[in-house]
């Protein structure tokens, strides 16, 4: 979409052809079945879009963090399997046993509840087990998952599908000590429910990370979110060649003008013009994600432009070395001519995470979405 047919001063765009291609180069590398994780609405790109074609593409089943994600997915007409990792309400139980969306077992309480609810609707829950092999955050420890498992066989009510586990380290490096502890941990964990004959069908521990350099962490099935959208899986490697790009934030310049030498921009005056200099308008701040921080730069013209001057909530100022029309389009994150700003650059820049630099992205800087080719 280019600023003579955007309806929006900002807007971001999703290649819905790009996370299709994601899809089936997970599959084809992890050579396993694929959930696919759409939480946080599929990292703020459209969870209902985003689920829709790695589903076309090949994924087996979906995962979002919280009932409510699973509920949107429900309601969007999506019938496939939905895990929620996190916790859940006795309400939510009641309506994802209705809806036949898939919980997260986390401990011998949860076992109770479960049950006890499936008990009084007269139909099973479907559950995945979690075990803590390392994380600190939910799940039983690798010593009690055979007396969990048990525990849901004499409680009845409860169908277990699978277990599961969650790598703390596996971005960092593929051969981290803390993520080969944590696959023999898992591993361990695995042979004991086969011995006791209670192994259920789904083992999962590989996260994008996995799915790309960790070929011991992939067991029955991958769970990737951040790769089908296009998203390095190592930190301090390069984006793979068989990964294609999938977002492109951009605005249009709301004005340009010359300012004169000695002239303040923005809050605090931290940027005072040297001599008369162009500076553009940007209908963008950070109330649209667009963080506060030194060193933004953005595209126009196929060049790079400083963010000059504090960024304001709804708005920020841009130099340039000469004026260009109102409507000009600006990329923010994505490729205008030979540059490129990519998510990969802005974990450098704003200290975090790619996850965290396109969730962050606000709801009402509307998604604008490619149409997927539905070939083959």
């Amino acid at each position: 979409m280019d600023t003579k047919s955007s309806p929006f001063p900002t807007w971001v765009e999703i290649d819905l052809n790009a996370v299709a291609h994601n899809t089936r180069a997970v599959l084809k590398i992890a050579g396993t079945p694929l959930m696919a994780v759409v939480k946080s609405n599929a990292y703020g790109f459209g969870a209902p879009q985003i689920a829709r074609t790695a589903l076309y593409a090949g994924a087996d089943q979906l995962a979002v963090a919280r009932f409510s994600e699973a509920r949107v997915l429900r309601e969007a007409g999506i019938t496939a399997p939905v895990l929620v990792f996190g916790m859940v309400t006795p309400p939510e139980v009641d309506e994802a046993i209705a809806q036949g969306v898939t919980l997260t077992l986390h401990s011998f309480e949860t076992a109770e509840l479960f049950a006890q609810r499936a008990h009084t609707a007269g139909k099973q829950v479907r559950v995945h087990l979690k075990v803590d092999t390392g994380f600190g955050r939910l799940g039983v420890l690798p010593e009690e998952v055979i007396d969990l498992a048990r525990a849901c066989h004499a409680l009845g009510g409860i169908t277990v599908e699978g277990i599961y586990s969650h790598l703390a380290m596996a971005d960092e490096a593929p051969d981290h000590l803390v993520t080969r502890q944590q696959i023999e941990r898992f591993s361990g964990v695995l042979d004991s429910l086969q011995a006791a004959g209670l192994r259920p069908r789904w083992a999962h521990l590989g996260n994008s990370a996995a799915a790309f350099g960790l070929p011991a962490a992939r067991f029955d099935m991958v769970r990737v979110g951040t790769a089908l959208l296009g998203m390095k899986p190592f930190y301090f490697q390069p984006f793979p060649a068989e990964l294609q790009r999938v977002i492109s934030w951009k605005a249009q310049v709301a004005s340009c003008r010359q300012l004169p030498a000695g002239w303040g921009v923005s809050y605090g005056h931290e940027y005072v013009t040297a001599g008369s200099e162009w500076i553009a308008t940007l209908p963008v701040g950070y109330g649209d994600g667009f963080r506060r921080l030194p060193g933004n730069q953005v595209l126009i013209d196929g060049q790079r432009a400083p963010v000059v001057g504090r960024v304001c909530n709804d708005m920020c100022m841009v130099w340039l070395p000469h004026a260009v029309p109102a409507g000009t389009e600006v990329v923010l994150i994505g490729r205008q001519g030979s540059e490129e700003i990519t998510t990969d650059e802005l974990i450098d820049r704003w200290h975090t995470s790619q996850a965290d630099i396109v969730s962050s992205i606000n709801p009402r800087v509307p998604r604008v979405y490619s149409s997927m080719e539905r070939s083959g």
